[in-house]
C-alpha cells in the first residue's frame, strides 16, 4: 500500500499498520455507538461491548464471529437457567458460567469439526478473538436479569449490528485505504462526538414512534 507522507511518518516512527487499524476501528465503532444512541435511539451493551465485538470480528471474519456469538449467547442462556436455581455469590456464578461456556464451546468446536457445516476453518481462529466474544456473555446476562429476554434481545441485536457495521467499514479496502491515509479523521471524530453530545432534538426512533402525535400537532398549527 502507498501511504501519504504523514501516515508513512507515523509508521516509520514505531506505529505499525495493525495498531493504526485497531485504533481506527475503536474510534469508528465508538462514534457509531454514539450516533446510534443519541441520534437514532438504539441502545447497545454500553460502548465497550460493541468495540470489543467489532475488533474480535476483525480476527474471526464476520461469518465465524456471528457463529461464535450465537453459541456464546445460547450457552449463556442455558447456564443462567441452570444456575438460577442455586443460591450463590455473583462472582462465583460468573466463574461457573465461564467454565460451562468453555466446556460446551469445546464440544461445539469438536462437533463442527466432525460435521463440517461449512465452518472447517473454525479451529484456525485466534484464541484471543474467541475470548473477546466470550466477554459478551456477562453483558448479556446482566441485561437479561434486569430487563427480560425481549428487551435484551433487541439490545443484543443492536450491539451486533453496530459491531458488524464497524467491521464492514474497516474491512472494505477502499474505505480502509482512505482512513489509513487520512488520519485527520481521528480529531474530526472528536469534534463530531462533541456535536452529538450536545444534541437535544428528537431521536429518529422517537420521531417514528410518535409520528402520529407529531402530525396531529402540525395539523393543529395549520
Amino acid at each position: 500500500m502507498d501511504y501519504t507522507p504523514f501516515t508513512k511518518w507515523v509508521i516509520d516512527n514505531g506505529i505499525s499498520e495493525g495498531v493504526l487499524e485497531l485504533i481506527l476501528c475503536i474510534t469508528i465503532v465508538a462514534t457509531i455507538v454514539s450516533i446510534a444512541r443519541y441520534i437514532v435511539g438504539s441502545k447497545t451493551f454500553g460502548i465497550y461491548a460493541p468495540i470489543i465485538l467489532s475488533v474480535a470480528y476483525l480476527f474471526t471474519g464476520l461469518k465465524y464471529g456471528l457463529v461464535i456469538t450465537a453459541i456464546v449467547i445460547g450457552i449463556s442462556l442455558l447456564s443462567y437457567t441452570l444456575l438460577s436455581k442455586i443460591r450463590m455469590h455473583y462472582i462465583a456464578r460468573i466463574a461457573i458460567n465461564y467454565s460451562l461456556m468453555a466446556i460446551i464451546f469445546l464440544l461445539c468446536l469438536m462437533l463442527i469439526n466432525y460435521l463440517g457445516l461449512g465452518l472447517q476453518n473454525m479451529s484456525l481462529i485466534q484464541p484471543l478473538a474467541i475470548i473477546s466474544i466470550f466477554a459478551l456473555s456477562d453483558f448479556f446476562i446482566k441485561q437479561y436479569v434486569k430487563k427480560g429476554f425481549k428487551n435484551t434481545s433487541i439490545i443484543l441485536l443492536s450491539t451486533i449490528v453496530i459491531s458488524a457495521l464497524g467491521w464492514l467499514i474497516i474491512t472494505r479496502e477502499v474505505i480502509y485505504t482512505f482512513l489509513i491515509n487520512n488520519l485527520w479523521i481521528l480529531p474530526t471524530l472528536i469534534i463530531l462526538n462533541i456535536i452529538i453530545g450536545q444534541f437535544s432534538g428528537l431521536r429518529l426512533k422517537d420521531i417514528f414512534r410518535f409520528r402520529s402525535i407529531i402530525q396531529d400537532k402540525e395539523n393543529v398549527k395549520k
